[in-house]
């Protein structure tokens, strides 16, 4: 049976989880928390969806294959960075307003058309399932591997809260694969009267199998962001192996399997079942399944494939480019002066996408300061450093 560790959190007061004197038979109400998970998706409001599953995280190695290729096939604006990644000389970025990344590494020197490639889920869960499977696919085509795959379940019914799952896990309920699991939970100074923040996890991340159970409601909350309903989300981290396994069953199952084959590999991972830690191993394999882990589990094989929204109010964007990119830009200001920065509007106006002409079109709609007299942009009392004039897809600037 795992034995729980708990760790402290620098943000805060960490306590231990309160456990029922009869955990898991009957779970509770739902109660919320806040996790410590790597990823988070904004949207302006999240609604019960019942069950839903996607793919989180996405990173793999084809043998021979070009930067540009790459890039065509994912899609997104890419950044040469002066720095390499995971060991490749050269290397790309790529950065979404949802706050993710995605990375691309080559140049090795002998093997020189070796791409490897890191997408955050921010980037990946976006894509249609169909986008998912023809690079799974491709993947497979070039003799490539997967090295890490990330699926999610998402519970929006409140079959078992994140309490529920560590009291379950406590009383020696979970028959897993893993030999330890680790119960986290943060609170302010008021102690358990003010949960902020807790999850669960199962095994290691060196490991090729992992699992997080968080709140990902109380996590959006945490952001600003209004949810409805409650929210767990079940994320298995796959690496190596069982990655390529990922890699290979996407590129060749139809897409209405995907969701089975994702439900049975976390099953055969752990399971929660009318057992205690001092049964025999073949009791505790045998032993029934709790009751709010079989309509879990069966919930999840009827789940849909869920693609993230990736319109952005212009709010959101304005939000993201300042938290994320403010600190660079105040330092080329300071560093190269403002002629550079008009420089690098003056050659991007020219890339626009669909994206950038929603957020100019929203921009328009909102309270205008007349530019050149034919193009509008938000701001009250905002000088433009340059003139803008739209131009098809994209524009003509002037410097000023």
């Amino acid at each position: 049976m795992g034995v729980r560790e708990t760790q402290h959190d620098d943000g805060g007061r960490v306590a231990p989880p309160s456990v029922d004197p009869t955990p898991a038979a009957q779970p509770p109400s739902p109660q919320p928390s806040i996790t410590g998970a790597e990823t988070a998706h904004p949207q302006d409001e999240l609604r019960p969806e019942g069950f839903l599953f996607s793919v989180d995280w996405l990173a793999f190695t084809v043998p021979s294959s070009t930067v540009e290729e790459v890039q065509q096939r994912v899609g997104g604006e890419w950044m040469e960075l002066e720095k390499g990644f995971n060991g490749y000389p050269r290397a790309w970025l790529c950065l979404s307003t949802g706050g993710g990344s995605g990375r691309i590494g080559t140049g090795m020197p002998h093997r020189a058309r070796e791409v490897h490639v890191s997408l955050s889920g921010e980037i990946v869960s976006a894509w249609e399932p169909e986008k998912i499977q023809a690079l799974c696919r491709w993947i497979n085509e070039l003799k490539g591997h997967g090295t890490r795959v990330d699926v999610a379940l998402d519970d929006r019914t409140g079959c078992a809260t994140v309490s529920h799952v560590i009291a379950a896990a406590d009383a020696g309920q979970a028959v897993m694969r893993w030999r330890t699991y680790d119960a986290k939970r943060r609170c302010s100074y008021k102690g358990q009267d003010d949960i902020q923040g807790e999850m669960v996890t199962f095994g290691s991340r060196q490991s090729e199998s992992y699992l997080r159970v968080y709140d990902k409601r109380m996590e959006a909350a945490g952001k600003g962001e209004t949810v409805k309903g409650p929210w767990v989300r079940w994320e298995l981290e796959f690496k190596k192996d069982r990655a390529q396994l990922c890699v290979d069953l996407f590129a060749h199952l139809p897409l209405d399997e995907w969701r089975e084959f994702t439900v049975g590999l976390l099953k055969s991972c752990i399971s929660f079942r009318d057992t205690t830690a001092d049964a025999p191993a073949w009791e505790r394999c045998r032993s029934s399944e709790l009751p709010w882990w079989k309509a879990l589990t069966e919930g999840f094989t009827r789940c849909r494939f869920h693609v993230e929204a990736t319109d952005r109010k212009l709010e959101e964007v304005l939000a993201w480019f300042s938290q994320a990119m403010g600190p660079t830009l105040a330092a080329l200001y300071c560093a190269v002066g403002p002629e550079w920065i008009t420089n690098v509007i003056q050659s991007g106006s020219s890339r626009w996408k669909p994206q950038q002409l929603s957020a100019d079109e929203e921009a328009e709609a909102q309270t205008p300061v007349s530019i050149e007299g034919d193009m509008n942009w938000t701001g009250a009392g905002v000088d433009c450093p340059c003139d803008i004039r739209r131009r098809g897809r994209g524009c003509a600037i002037k410097g000023g």
